[in-house]
């Protein structure tokens, strides 16, 4: 099992939600798959999950309508 870089408690695997402020608004993205420390709540992506963030949060920016300031997208939908 993976231990947290901060507190060096073991990490589990959980599903989070990931929030981006931007210019535009805020995008969140519900069901991300993660590791979280069991005692601090570091979050920790694995680096296909923080390339698929990377995807999904440049594809909403282009795509929130105007007047629209939060978009809220599920993760497990939108990769597959």
């Amino acid at each position: 099992m993976m231990k947290c870089g901060i507190c060096k408690a073991e990490m589990e695997e959980a599903t989070v939600s990931y929030t981006e402020d931007i210019e535009q608004g805020v995008i969140v993205i519900r069901h991300v798959p993660a590791q979280v420390c069991t005692e601090c709540g570091n979050t920790w992506y694995s680096g296909t999950v923080a390339a698929q963030l990377e995807k999904i949060v440049d594809k909403a920016v282009t795509s929130l309508s105007i007047g629209s300031e939060v978009s809220i997208i599920n993760y497990t939908k939108s990769v597959a």
